[in-house]
């Protein structure tokens, strides 16, 4: 019973933290950064804080790096598949940029681990 309201918790923090967020982007411009403030951040931090909520500190710290991996992975991901698209094609381009992404997470990932 405790991981489902735990779910629930964390659903509905990461609910409210779009709709702080999504607000917060209407009052910017360009509109196109709202997309960018209303989602991936802000339920990550809804899920922190549920995390630190139910199961402490050290999960919610493990969880962070862990988002912070992927969100450099990604951008690396991003910055590679630009040129990939346009070189290989957007499924050769894509895979490539996928493998990036994926490498880049597993070097971060152990060089955090160590």
């Amino acid at each position: 019973m405790t991981s489902v309201l735990e779910v629930g918790v964390k659903s509905v923090m990461g609910g409210l933290f779009v709709l702080a967020f999504a607000l917060l982007a209407e009052a910017l411009q360009p509109k196109r950064l709202a997309g960018v403030l209303a989602a991936a951040p802000s339920v990550a931090l809804g899920s922190l804080i549920a995390t630190v909520a139910f199961k402490g500190h050290h999960d919610a710290t493990v969880a962070a790096r862990g988002m912070a991996v992927g969100a450099v992975a990604f951008t690396v991901y991003c910055l590679a598949a630009v040129p990939a698209l346009g070189r290989l094609g957007a499924l050769r381009g894509s895979a490539f940029a996928l493998l990036v992404w994926c490498g880049v997470a597993a070097i971060l990932a152990v060089a955090m681990a160590g």
